[in-house]
């Protein structure tokens, strides 16, 4: 399941939508060249919470005709290897929902390594 994302950013980077339920989401993108940081091969530290940022909010709100739902309050990346490899992932679930704000963690993994690890606090909005 790929859904649509107008999100231009998102875009650039090639991000897809593998799946998405109540429960959360997963995430992926294509590594290339230019997404790496100054050590060739590995993966700059911001792609990577990019990928968790997204994962996490799709998981908190799904976008409505494309749109957002909802915005990141706050999140949190811990690092735990190098992001080496040709594909990253980021899988999200959802730990609380509450009326106006929901609490979701992410995995993120390399070609099946783990590599990182995100929370983060996401509220609810009202797209104009």
């Amino acid at each position: 399941m790929t859904a649509e994302i107008k999100n231009r950013f998102n875009q650039h980077l090639g991000i897809e939508i593998l799946h998405r339920d109540d429960d959360g989401c997963k995430v992926a993108l294509q590594i290339r060249p230019e997404m790496f940081n100054s050590i060739e091969g590995v993966v700059h530290g911001g792609v990577t919470a990019t990928l968790a940022d997204v994962a996490m909010g799709h998981g908190a709100a799904p976008h409505v005709d494309g749109i957002q739902q909802c915005v990141t309050v706050e999140s949190k990346i811990q690092y735990l290897s190098p992001a080496r490899g040709e594909r990253l992932e980021a899988e999200s679930r959802v730990l609380k929902r509450g009326s106006s704000l929901i609490m979701v963690e992410a995995r993120v993994t390399c070609d099946g390594k783990l590599v990182a690890f995100a929370t983060g606090t996401y509220a609810r909005i009202q797209p104009r």
